[in-house]
């Protein structure tokens, strides 16, 4: 089955269509050729947490609507997994190949689940703790996933809804005054400097889970130190979510002009989808960043920037 990642503003572009606003032209064609793909299961586009959190911000209950019904119809109630899930998994197999060991190969489409709430780490099945990892299999197992999302999107508490978003956008503000910061201090560096800075940084942050997956493989931290700093970069190079990070975010911080809270949410979309995705449309400054720093031949993807470019496709 091929896997499908639509950015934010192409869902409300089908969106349009749903809500019969778009009549007629390439993307009733578009929409038209998706839902026939996923009832026939050669298709889905799952969701990723960025997806949930943007759509769950509209303000306007009928806008709302419209967005979460051809986000259900087209993911069926499937996400990406969490971050810290495919991280882990990433590193498992990063570190196999940093000490010779044979890889471990995950499922095909591994990373796509159903239950929008795997798409959070709380939730996931794979590193949640027993409690909300027992509450997630139970919803999936007696709930439609796809009538879960619309459930909860359309009846969640407002007041709550928006204190989430309000969380969300200090989280993000502090990130982006970081990549800020950064900007100026490598301001003249190279682009492959710029990439080993965030890689180290993104090593460091995330230190927890490496000494956590050594353990899982049988490898200690002593002997990752051994295999010196250029192991480090090969292995940030072979976690597929950190690698993504590391090159978008270097290019990021060469672009002119002040960056937006939009670049992170967009960042973290690509962080996801690119490994895992066998196409993603997107909005074309980030197909770009994509394109220069080449993970589109790296990751296998397909990268386009118009629902246009869908058309007959998934016949």
């Amino acid at each position: 089955m091929h896997v499908l990642f639509l950015d934010q503003n192409k869902w409300i572009d089908l969106a349009r269509v749903h809500a019969g606003k778009t009549t007629s032209g390439p993307h009733l064609i578009v929409y038209q050729e998706l839902l026939a793909a996923v009832r026939t299961g050669k298709l889905i586009a799952p969701l990723t947490a960025s997806h949930i959190l943007e759509t769950s911000k509209r303000n306007d209950p009928e806008s709302r609507a419209n967005v979460v019904e051809i986000q259900a119809l087209l993911s069926k109630g499937f996400v990406f997994r969490s971050r810290k899930a495919r991280l882990l998994i990433e590193m498992r197999n990063a570190l196999h190949i940093a000490f010779g060991d044979e890889p471990e190969q995950p499922p095909a489409n591994w990373t796509v689940v159903p239950g929008f709430m795997q798409a959070f780490e709380m939730f996931d099945t794979l590193v949640a703790s027993p409690e909300d990892a027992a509450t997630s299999r139970f919803m999936n197992q007696q709930v439609d996933p796809q009538k879960q999302y619309v459930d909860y999107m359309m009846n969640q508490d407002d007041g709550r809804r928006r204190a989430a978003h309000s969380a969300f956008a200090k989280e993000s503000d502090q990130l982006l005054s970081r990549i800020e910061a950064r900007r100026t201090i490598m301001e003249g560096s190279t682009m492959d400097l710029r990439w080993r800075a965030y890689a180290a940084k993104l090593f460091l942050d995330h230190q927890g889970f490496v000494a956590h997956m050594l353990d899982v493989v049988g490898h200690t931290v002593d002997e990752m130190k051994k295999l010196g700093g250029e192991a480090i970069v090969k292995f940030v190079r072979e976690v597929p979510t950190l690698n993504v990070e590391a090159e978008l975010a270097a290019r990021l911080e060469v672009k002119t002009g002040p960056l937006k809270v939009n670049d992170i949410q967009d960042m973290h979309s690509f962080c996801t989808a690119i490994p895992c995705a066998g196409r993603l449309v997107a909005e074309r400054g980030f197909i770009s960043l994509a394109r220069q720093a080449k993970l589109d031949n790296r990751y296998d993807v397909a990268l386009s920037t118009e629902l246009a470019e869908l058309q007959g496709i998934y016949l």
